[in-house]
């Protein structure tokens, strides 16, 4: 309780503009008012984070009551937008409330790529889903699906490029792809959707384990720092994103866990705010944006985007720089966006496959 009410009031301690703005902004207000129905009502986006813009912008909100409340800002400080810290407490409030209950854990995400074409002449997007059935009942079933779900030209730019190099529907990616984004030398992509597979969980589900991690932020952190082990204080950090992005994208933990792992994350160096974007899937967050280190060495930025306002984590996204035949510079990526992680009384479609007693 004590850390949903820090998280409140941190979110709401957004600092506001001068005192002439919110005077002059008042006065249209109570003009504008004495013109209308009591009744009448500003429409603003629900959640916390509205909330903290509306008290950044010492704007007025019609309460259920019908009572008009204004906002009074801080004269003393400039607006400004809600940081990392804030979007991710405000989560973590949001992710508390959710539903705990169901017969099933579903996961279901799309990834995709950015990719520069073989022979560097426009982007290509392509996307592959996957869903996970969890169900702790003995002799229940669990199962994964997955499918490919095809290959297009990014943009109208791109696909105009397509169709000018003949508008192939397979390519062969080259020995060298260097400056074509996250695509494996001598890989092949086509542009048709495949079926859908089932079988069993990629990865057998330890329920024990999964019971053992333990909600708060400081148990979270500290159960997770002992599984790490000894590494560098920035190597830690890094690892301690990725373990909260992890039990936050697909392990079937409780809304109290999730919420503790988006506290540890608010807790955590390197990210910042980007404001509301529009993620992969068209569906608009709040944007985070960090550093990941790769295997080769590079270091990448990366964007984690969220809706504050529910806790529900929309996609994480890994941006680099490509490069056209001609030189332009294009952005390529990998994301995985997330379309349904929890738990359901919903009964999946297994179809004759996908079917694993556990």
């Amino acid at each position: 309780m004590d850390d949903d009410l820090t998280a409140v009031r941190d979110l709401l301690s957004a600092p506001g503009p001068t005192r002439e703005t919110a005077d002059k902004g008042r006065a249209r207000l109570r003009d504008e008012l004495s013109r209308r129905p009591r009744r009448w009502v500003t429409p603003l986006r629900t959640g916390m984070v509205a909330a903290a813009l509306a008290t950044a912008l010492g704007v007025a909100v019609i309460m259920p009551s019908d009572d008009l409340v204004l906002l009074t800002p801080d004269p003393t400080t400039a607006s400004t937008a809600p940081t990392a810290r804030q979007i991710l407490l405000a989560a973590a409030t949001a992710m508390a409330r959710t539903p705990s209950d169901g017969d099933y854990w579903r996961a279901r995400t799309v990834t995709g790529k950015l990719i520069v074409s073989p022979d560097r002449g426009y982007v290509l997007r392509r996307d592959s889903a996957s869903e996970t059935w969890l169900t702790r009942a003995a002799g229940g079933r669990s199962g994964s699906f997955n499918q490919y779900l095809g290959a297009r030209p990014a943009t109208e730019k791109d696909k105009l490029a397509w169709q000018a190099a003949g508008g192939p529907v397979s390519w062969r990616y080259p020995d060298d792809v260097t400056g074509m984004g996250f695509i494996g030398a001598g890989e092949t992509v086509q542009s048709a959707p495949g079926a859908r597979v089932g079988g069993a969980p990629k990865e057998p589900v330890d329920w024990d384990e999964v019971n053992r991690i333990p909600a708060g932020a400081a148990p979270l952190r500290s159960y997770l720092e002992a599984r790490i082990g000894a590494v560098s204080p920035r190597e830690l950090d890094s690892r301690l994103r990725k373990s909260c992005m992890e039990i936050l994208s697909g392990l079937p933990v409780s809304p109290e866990v999730r919420a503790s792992a988006y506290q540890v994350m608010a807790s955590l160096p390197g990210m910042t705010a980007e404001g509301e974007v529009t993620d992969p899937l068209g569906r608009t967050g709040q944007a985070l944006r960090y550093q990941v280190n790769r295997p080769e060495g590079q270091v990448s930025d990366a964007r984690f985007v969220v809706d504050p306002d529910s806790g529900f984590p929309l996609a994480n996204e890994t941006k680099g720089v490509g490069r056209l035949a001609d030189g332009q510079s294009v952005e390529v990526s990998s994301f995985t966006a997330y379309q349904q992680i929890g738990w359901t009384d919903e009964e999946p479609d297994w179809g004759s496959d996908g079917v694993h007693a556990e």
